[in-house]
């Protein structure tokens, strides 16, 4: 039995349990598969530094399936306060645009990050607005899964009108899963880790290149 009298409860103490993070980092991928297509993955890895440093690297291939095999690099984060947003299309220059905002670049990285940079930022900065699990429609707590060696607890709801559902550690309260449209899309979240302190380096702004 949970000890969360309700999902909203629930889903409160884990947006809290990321908000209190000193650090953090992962490795994962999103996943889309559409019938008669090979599987569309963008792989990503995260780390949360000192003093609200981020970065998020993640590469995807080309949106043109015949051009499947072109991949661009992409890396968003935050180093002594400077947001930064850094990409390399397909082996090409290096561009680095930098913002005033943390938010923008996240907001900016959105979309090609296939959702996954603003759904870590959002959980662990509270200035980055946005759609959040506090906003999960008609929200269920459901009887606990395995995912990746971690028995989790799976909360229902509604992202919009899209049906998802979310696999949540029960012992350390972090994602391990998001699942939407009945597995055809999935954001994966593994090597979990609470105890590397990545030194301030990590977190640097990448060169642009010509």
């Amino acid at each position: 039995m949970s000890k969360y009298r309700s999902a909203k409860e629930f889903i409160a103490a884990v947006m809290e349990r990321y908000r209190t993070l000193q650090v953090y980092s992962d490795q994962g991928h999103v996943i889309i598969r559409r019938a008669g297509h090979e599987e569309f993955r963008c792989i990503f890895q995260t780390a949360l530094g000192a003093g609200g440093d981020f970065r998020f690297a993640f590469q995807r291939p080309h949106p043109y399936w015949p051009m499947r095999h072109k991949i661009s690099r992409h890396v968003v984060g935050r180093s002594k306060g400077q947001a930064y947003l850094a990409s390399t299309y397909y082996r090409k220059a290096t561009t680095v645009d930098v913002w005033p905002d943390f938010a923008l670049p996240i907001a900016a990285a959105t979309g090609i990050s296939m959702g996954s940079a603003h759904r870590i930022g959002q959980l662990l900065f509270p200035e980055i607005g946005g759609r959040s699990l506090a906003d999960l429609g008609r929200p269920r707590l459901r009887s606990p899964k395995w995912v990746d060696g971690a028995l989790c607890y799976r909360v229902n709801g509604l992202e919009g009108n899209k049906r998802v559902t979310i696999f949540v550690g029960m012992h350390d309260l972090l994602i391990r899963k998001f699942a939407a449209r009945n597995g055809h899309n999935e954001e994966i979240r593994q090597a979990l880790d609470l105890h590397t302190v990545h030194p301030a380096t990590h977190f640097e702004m990448p060169k642009a290149s010509a």
